[in-house]
């Protein structure tokens, strides 16, 4: 095991870092997605916050702004931290593939697989401080990948099963849905210890493991309890109320199963979104299912080339999971049981929490390449590195990494701000779509009405209240004299969240665009900020006039 282990050599592991990290940073983008404002605010008002979720990912990141002095600003201090996180992740999964025999220039293109992957690409050069876990979860899997080859060679691998369970526990502090994985490699490894050795035995030996993975993570919530306590940034009296009301506040947002027919196939297009950027396919396909599909002829050569790259990558991740349940099973090669756990576990969480957030999906990435690698089929490294990682270098990048890069925030929002007017009114959505939206633009003294928002918070999904709302701000809008525009909810080839969710809770488009059309006149799209967007104007009988 040793003359494998010094295959890593630290230029090359360094040298894979540096490049990683070189790339991610020219593919930064201005754009804010996701929860990116609320950290911004956090660390604006040097102030911690403790989700249990996600428990040291916000102090973590306030820590390390302070330590620096704040040199970089708010924005360039996040965007360091998910850029180098993602660069050391990187880096140790390559040293993973060297200390499993994996050659240099095949270890270096599989590096590039996970760096060009559609969530990791979507994360990573932001500010949105998620992948910190990212080195975490690497070195668990690495030394989780020592432990196990370590057995199969006879030798102990105790200081590489304590390690992992040590990176297991401060993932799961700083990402909750890393825990998954760390159990079930606990389970797989009882399970072959059992049945080599006998059950005692194997748990005795598996004791170090579950010992370290609940000391320290136990005394990683101790601590960001005390540090709460400390600064006064928890409401909690005790620990057992602070990790309670977090764990009730995280399970609040999970949505549960939508339907057996569809659970099956979301998971499935999630997985294959987690790699290849399929920006309309998935939404389309779930406006089918639900029967509101529109029609598709203008937009079906891209559909089409979408279905082939979803064909491409499925086909893959299904060679992957047949052959390596099949291997595995077998006990053909050592060094599959680990992978196998974080890919499971990574699934059992995905799938129970039932959200689309790239957060749920990276995790996905290396202990899928990884367990492809390891299966040792010439015809799989070759669809995977030869085939699959050209098209997702052009595809990912073209079609999103680069055009977001390049995406001219100031100039597209003064150009949304002056195509509203200082009086005018915003109607469409909050929620983040997944690619650039002007739901990200940044649009001081521009009246918004967020649909999505205002349905889930303000009215509780009761229809007639949130329309009469609307339309009090629409009149207040006109009586002012600004001009009102809708973006995306009116846009009948624009499916992207939250759509879906509004369809849902009980206002499909149809219904929008029925009420809409019976009070104003609607006229569009029309350019506004580079989107296209409705106009609503009062009806010539009904016409306000501004004071």
């Amino acid at each position: 095991m040793r003359a494998v282990l010094d295959r890593a050599r630290p230029l090359h592991v360094a040298a894979v870092g540096i490049a990683v990290a070189i790339a991610y940073a020219l593919l930064c983008s201005a754009l804010k997605v996701d929860d990116v404002d609320r950290y911004w605010h956090e660390l604006g008002a040097n102030s911690f916050f403790w989700d249990l979720g996600h428990l040291w990912m916000q102090p973590l990141a306030m820590l390390l702004y302070r330590a620096s002095g704040g040199v970089l600003g708010v924005n360039h201090t996040l965007e360091a931290i998910n850029v180098i996180s993602v660069a050391i992740g990187c880096a140790v999964f390559f040293a993973t593939l060297r200390e499993a025999g994996h050659a240099v220039l095949k270890s270096v293109a599989a590096v590039a697989f996970v760096a060009v992957s559609f969530n990791l690409i979507t994360l990573g050069p932001t500010a949105h401080i998620k992948l910190m876990v990212f080195p975490a979860l690497a070195l668990a899997l690495h030394h989780a990948m020592r432990w196990e080859r370590a057995e199969a060679a006879g030798e102990s691998g105790q200081r590489d099963m304590i390690a992992s369970a040590a990176w297991s526990a401060v993932g799961v502090n700083l990402l909750v849905s890393v825990l998954p994985q760390a159990l079930l490699l606990a389970l797989f490894m009882l399970i072959r210890g059992a049945r080599r050795q006998g059950l005692v035995k194997a748990i005795r030996h598996l004791l170090p493991y579950a010992l370290t993975l609940a000391v320290v993570g136990f005394a990683l919530l101790l601590a960001a309890y005390g540090m709460a306590r400390q600064t006064g940034t928890t409401q909690a009296q005790d620990l057992l109320g602070f990790t309670l009301g977090g764990l009730k506040e995280k399970q609040a947002l999970q949505n549960w199963l939508v339907s057996w027919k569809e659970m099956p196939l979301r998971f499935a297009f999630s997985l294959i979104n987690n790699f290849a950027f399929l920006p309309s396919l998935g939404t389309l396909g779930r406006a089918w299912m639900w029967g509101w599909l529109p029609d598709v002829q203008a937009v079906l050569p891209s559909l089409l080339g979408q279905a082939l790259l979803a064909a491409l990558i499925g086909g893959l991740l299904l060679a992957i999971a047949v052959v390596g349940a099949r291997q595995a099973l077998r006990n053909r090669e050592p060094g599959l049981l680990s992978p196998w756990a974080f890919v499971l576990g990574a699934a059992a969480f995905s799938y129970y929490y039932n959200l689309n957030d790239p957060e749920h999906w990276f995790q996905f990435t290396l202990p899928v390449t990884l367990l492809a690698l390891q299966l040792r089929q010439r015809w799989l490294d070759v669809l995977l590195l030869g085939v699959a990682l050209p098209v997702l270098l052009v595809v990912n990048l073209a079609g999103y990494g680069i055009p977001k890069a390049r995406f001219a925030l100031a100039e597209r929002q003064q150009a949304l701000q002056a195509a509203l007017g200082p009086q005018g009114l915003y109607i469409g959505f909050a929620a983040y779509p997944g690619e650039p939206d002007s739901s990200l633009f940044d649009t001081p003294g521009v009246e918004r009405f967020n649909i999505d928002i205002v349905q889930m918070n303000e009215t509780k999904a009761d229809v007639g209240a949130l329309l009469a709302r609307l339309d009090e701000r629409v009149a207040a809008a006109f009586a002012r004299g600004g001009r009102v525009l809708v973006f995306r909810a009116l846009d009948d080839e624009d499916w992207r969240g939250p759509v879906m969710q509004v369809a849902l809770a009980g206002l499909p488009r149809a219904k929008l665009r029925e009420h809409l059309a019976a009070r104003y006149a609607i006229s569009g799209p029309v350019d506004a900020g580079g989107f296209p967007a409705y106009e609503l104007r009062p009806r010539a009988a009904d016409a306000y006039k501004a004071p």
